[in-house]
């Protein structure tokens, strides 16, 4: 993908798309928050990081799972953290606090942080080493970082699906995983083998699948075309008729999925985690 390096300006410009289909992102993605939670370990917590918060979460559920703990949300993206400020006003948090800046240089102190956990952002980082060993500054010795990231994308039907279409109809490759994007990690143990160069101990690697749910063909369109960022850039140069012939041929497509009306696919993730000696 030509415009994998995805800027501070390109997720200010998805912001609200995000925040219209956050109640399918948390629905989609709550299993995730959990495995990431039971990675960490937490125990009387004083203060977590969430990397790459985007719109605020996990970061907010984490804040209000632990009410004496300070939650900090950082993200590249200023109208991403406005928006996740005014959720956590929305739900009465006073231990949420969100900062703008670039995961391979965050503005806290040395050995700042019990724990840290990104939910689907490491694979997005420019460097990846660099933003490991920058989390890994941040950590307190004995602190565990949890992050997750797509697996296969043959796994993940949702997408592939019409990654897969889109490449037919323009006759052109538009995907490449070699380069930071949401598949940059997805083939196990890649997860492990960053963490392990960035000289965190006990590396564990988990693999979760779950289903994910639309109510419809079209909302299914409306979601990966709106807030998966992969689907955005590969059709972010086609012209329109183009694209139209594209969502028809994802709608016929993804027919064999409807039951009740309703699409259901099935995705996968692997969750990595691993402590600062």
């Amino acid at each position: 993908m030509e415009n994998a390096l995805l800027p501070g300006d390109y997720w200010d410009h998805r912001s609200d798309d995000r925040r219209q289909w956050e109640n399918v992102i948390n629905l989609f993605l709550k299993p995730v928050t959990t495995a990431l939670l039971q990675h960490l370990h937490l125990k009387n917590p004083v203060r977590i990081l969430d990397v790459g918060t985007g719109t605020g979460e996990p970061g907010l559920s984490i804040a209000q799972l632990y009410p004496e703990a300070e939650v900090t949300g950082t993200d590249i993206s200023p109208r991403m953290l406005d928006i996740a400020n005014e959720k956590g006003k929305e739900k009465g948090l006073t231990n949420f606090e969100a900062v703008c800046c670039d995961a391979v240089a965050m503005p806290f102190e040395d050995h700042y942080f019990d724990a840290v956990v990104c939910r689907n952002g490491v694979m997005f980082f420019k460097n990846i080493t660099d933003g490991l060993r920058e989390i890994k500054r941040v950590l307190k010795p004995g602190g565990r970082l949890a992050a997750s990231a797509w697996g296969l994308l043959e796994h993940n039907l949702w997408i592939s699906l019409v990654l897969d279409i889109i490449a037919a109809v323009t006759r052109r490759k538009l995907y490449n995983q070699h380069v930071p994007g949401m598949f940059h990690c997805m083939r196990p143990g890649v997860m492990a083998d960053w963490f392990e160069t960035a000289q965190l101990q006990s590396v564990q690697e988990e693999a979760l699948t779950g289903i994910v749910q639309f109510n419809s063909v079209d909302d299914h369109w409306q979601y990966v075309t709106r807030v998966s960022a992969d689907v955005v850039n590969a059709l972010k140069d086609i012209p329109p008729p183009v694209q139209e012939i594209i969502r028809s041929e994802v709608a016929s497509a993804v027919g064999r999925h409807v039951i009740d009306g309703k699409l259901y696919f099935q995705w996968s993730l692997r969750v990595t985690s691993g402590v600062k000696a």
